[in-house]
């Protein structure tokens, strides 16, 4: 699989995150939750994992993550217009699976990325089942594009939690403390039906499946992505 060249639109900081923007010079598509390997150079050894932050068929696309000093994202997030980076892919089986039922999707941290694609993606069909999202951070400053996420929750049939593990600022509107089982039975109508998808680090990806195990959700309605 030869990589593909992007060329940059933008690349704009949204507090501690990059969302990088490019369109690529020719024709490529991906399954909204699939990720990518993104190098600076064609032939280059040296690459970032990103997941797609963009929906399906899109002609820019996007990815979103948090820049490190001195690394490949540093790199991605200085790049200028018209300047061009190197995609290899789509990569992996964490993607949308078509149903008519209850899409219930899990993150922490940047794992907002291909859950944000998920429903971008199921937001742009005519005929959708319900979306709920449940993003848990630690802190306010740790949401990627909080503002994206309550752009999406104001489309009809959409619901959003936001939870901070350690923060409560002043006028916040969503929840402290971790994503819970009552949280799940509380707001999802038919969650027995649902199909659900997390994504974020490992020991959140585990407990929110020995939630659903625990709500007696079958393992064939469970799709998650996870790392570290």
């Amino acid at each position: 699989m030869a990589p593909v060249p992007f060329v940059v639109r933008s690349a704009q900081m949204h507090g501690q995150f990059c969302i990088l923007t490019a369109t690529p010079e020719k024709k490529f598509s991906f399954s909204a939750g699939q990720f990518a390997k993104v190098s600076m150079a064609p032939s280059s050894q040296d690459f970032v994992v990103l997941s797609f932050y963009s929906a399906e068929g899109e002609k820019d696309m996007q990815f979103i993550f948090h820049p490190q000093e001195g690394g490949i994202k540093d790199s991605l997030a200085k790049l200028k217009p018209k300047e061009r980076f190197f995609v290899e892919g789509p990569l992996g089986v964490f993607k949308l699976r078509p149903s008519k039922s209850p899409q219930v999707f899990f993150s922490k941290k940047t794992g907002i990325a291909p859950i944000c694609s998920m429903v971008k993606t199921l937001i742009t069909k005519k005929a959708r089942p319900r979306i709920y999202i449940f993003s848990e951070n630690a802190v306010r400053e740790e949401i990627p594009d909080e503002q994206e996420l309550r752009k999406c929750a104001k489309e009809k049939d959409v619901f959003l939690l936001i939870s901070l593990l350690n923060q409560k600022p002043l006028l916040w509107d969503g929840k402290t403390g971790e994503v819970s089982a009552d949280d799940v039975t509380r707001n999802v109508k038919d969650y027995g039906n649902a199909q659900f998808y997390i994504c974020g680090p490992v020991p959140f990806v585990n407990r929110m499946r020995s939630i659903l195990n625990e709500l007696r959700v079958q393992d064939k309605n469970i799709f998650f992505e996870q790392w570290g």
